[in-house]
C-alpha cells in the first residue's frame, strides 16, 4: 500500500494547489477530494468545519468503493470531525498522513479512527479549546466526554491520551517519529494466510502454534478478571471477554501471533504472547499488553467456571439525564486506588468505572445535566477538581469497580 499512496503523493500535491483557494466544479466538495476513484483513494485538505461532514458523505457516494484516506488538515470542530471520524472507523478506512502533510487537533480523531494509521507526517494534538466547545464549558465538558468515548472505541494507545489532557488548547504536541513507531503508527500490517492447520499434540503457552483445537484462558493484570478464546480447530473462535460479552469469528495463527476477526468487524487484531519472567505476557500490535496467559486447555469455552463476580451495572449510577464527574483516570485498579487515597477524602459518592481501553475513571458523583457548567466551572477554579476533570455519560464504560475502600 505504502507503492501505491507514495505514487499518490505528487497527485496530491498538484491537487492541493489548484483546490486550495475554494470550491469549484471539479472539487465541490472541498476540502474532502477524490484522489483515485479505481483505487478508492480520497482525502481531507484543509480546515474542517460545520460543511465537512456532508461533503465527506457525498464524496462516499461518488467513490463507493472508498478504502484509504488521506489527511492534511490544521483540524477545525471537534464534532465535525467526531461525526467524520465515526463513518471512517465504521466503513474500515485506511488513514494516511503522507511526508510534508500535517494532521492536527481535531483532525487527529479521524486519523485516530482509521483501521489502519499510517503517519509519515505531523501528527499533532492538545487540549481542546472553548471555541471548539461550543464557546461555554459545559459545551466543552460534553465535547471532550465525545471525545474520550472516541478513542475509548478506536483503540487509543493511552499514552497518546494524556499527550493531548496534558497540552494547553494554544500549544500542540507534534508526536515525534519514535512516539509514531512505538504507537504503530509507522509500520502497516501484514495479512496472515488464512489456512487452517492441524493442532500440535504438546501445548506451549508461549507458543499459538500448539493451541489450536483448545480453549485459551488470559488474565487481565489489572483487576485479575478472566477471559477465554476457543480456537476451533476449522479457524472459528468463540472470545469471551472478561465482561461476559462473547463474540464470534475467526481467527489465524501466523508468525507467533493469533490475530482474530469478530463480529462484522472486516479486520483482524493481532495479539502475541511472549514469554517473561513474570509470565506469558499477551501483547497487542501497539506494543502494551494487559493481560497474561494463564492457560491453554482442552475445555469447552461453556464449561468453564468463570468464577466472577456479579457487579451493579453503570445505569445504576449514571441515570439518564445525568453525567458522572471523572476526576482521574488510571491504567490499573492499583493506580486508581492509590489515586483515591492521596487525593479524595470525601469518598460519600465515590464510583469508579472500567472503560472499554481498560483504564479505570474515577467519579466523585453526578450531576444533572444542568447542573455541569456551574458546579465545574466554580470547582475547577477554587481547585476542588483537577483542570481537565470532565462530565461524562458513562457511555464508554463497562462495568463498575469496586477499590475496596468503602
Amino acid at each position: 500500500m505504502k507503492s501505491l499512496i507514495s505514487a499518490l503523493l505528487a497527485i496530491f500535491i498538484s491537487l492541493l494547489a489548484s483546490v486550495v483557494v475554494a470550491q469549484t466544479a471539479e472539487h465541490p466538495n472541498f476540502p474532502v477530494v477524490v484522489l483515485d476513484r479505481d483505487d478508492g483513494t480520497i482525502a481531507i485538505a484543509g480546515k474542517i468545519d460545520f460543511r465537512t461532514p456532508l461533503a465527506f458523505e457525498n464524496t462516499l457516494a461518488e467513490v463507493p468503493n472508498a478504502s484509504v484516506l488521506i489527511l492534511d488538515s490544521p483540524g477545525g470542530g471537534v464534532h465535525s470531525a467526531l461525526s467524520i471520524a465515526s463513518r471512517v472507523r465504521r466503513l474500515g478506512l485506511t488513514t494516511v498522513i503522507l511526508n510534508d502533510s500535517q494532521c492536527l487537533s481535531a483532525c487527529a480523531f479521524i486519523f485516530l479512527a482509521g483501521m489502519e494509521r499510517l503517519a509519515w507526517g505531523d501528527l499533532g494534538v492538545h487540549q481542546i479549546s472553548a471555541s471548539e466547545g461550543e464557546g461555554n464549558l459545559v459545551g466543552g465538558q460534553f465535547a471532550l466526554a465525545d471525545i474520550m468515548d472516541a478513542l475509548d472505541e478506536y483503540d487509543t494507545p493511552s499514552e497518546l491520551v494524556g499527550m493531548m489532557l496534558r497540552t494547553p488548547p494554544e500549544d500542540m504536541y507534534t508526536l515525534s517519529s519514535e512516539e509514531k513507531q512505538q504507537f504503530g503508527f509507522l509500520q502497516q500490517r501484514r495479512e496472515p494466510s488464512n489456512v487452517p492447520q492441524p493442532p500440535l499434540s504438546r501445548v506451549d503457552l508461549a507458543n499459538p502454534e500448539t493451541w489450536r483445537g483448545k480453549v485459551v484462558t488470559g488474565e487481565l493484570v489489572s483487576s485479575g478478571k478472566r477471559w477465554f478464546a476457543s480456537l476451533n480447530v476449522n479457524g472459528t473462535t468463540v472470545f469471551e471477554f472478561a465482561s461476559g460479552k462473547r463474540s464470534f469469528g475467526h481467527y489465524i495463527v501466523s508468525d507467533g501471533a493469533v490475530c482474530f476477526r469478530l463480529d462484522d468487524n472486516p479486520q483482524f487484531a493481532c495479539r502475541r504472547p511472549v514469554a517473561s519472567q513474570t509470565g506469558i505476557r499477551w501483547y497487542d500490535e501497539k506494543g502494551n499488553f494487559q493481560s497474561v496467559i494463564v492457560g491453554v486447555e482442552d475445555n469447552k469455552i461453556g464449561a468453564v467456571r468463570m468464577g466472577a463476580t456479579l457487579v451493579p451495572a453503570v445505569s445504576e449510577y449514571i441515570h439518564p439525564g445525568e453525567c458522572a464527574l471523572i476526576v482521574a483516570s488510571r491504567p490499573t485498579v492499583i493506580d486508581a486506588r492509590n489515586y483515591v487515597l492521596q487525593n479524595i477524602s470525601d469518598r460519600r459518592f465515590l464510583k469508579t468505572f472500567r472503560s472499554k481501553n481498560g483504564w479505570i475513571a474515577i467519579s466523585i458523583g453526578t450531576l444533572k445535566f444542568d447542573q455541569v457548567d456551574a458546579v465545574l466551572t466554580e470547582w475547577k477554579q477554587s481547585g476542588r477538581i483537577p483542570w481537565d476533570s470532565y462530565c461524562s455519560t458513562g457511555k464508554s464504560y463497562q462495568q463498575v469497580i469496586n477499590l475496596g475502600l468503602n
